[in-house]
């Protein structure tokens, strides 16, 4: 099994009640492939950031939903 597969595999088995509401969108797909071409580095940390903030705000509306 290569790295991506077991990315997706990773991705697959972790249970998300909400994940829909926090994927990216059209526009920051078009926004991070424009910064791509200028520092793929860049665009490969903000995507990871943007992602671990998603995930991070997805936690804190579900804490809110059990906590109620």
């Amino acid at each position: 099994m290569n790295e991506l597969e077991q990315i997706n595999r990773y991705i697959e088995r972790t249970r998300m009640s909400n994940g829909k509401a926090y994927r990216m969108n059209l526009v920051d797909i078009v926004a991070m492939a424009i910064n791509a071409e200028n520092d793929p580095w860049e665009m490969i940390r903000l995507a990871f950031d943007y992602g671990k903030a998603k995930g991070y705000r997805a936690a804190r509306s579900e804490a809110k939903k059990e906590a109620i």
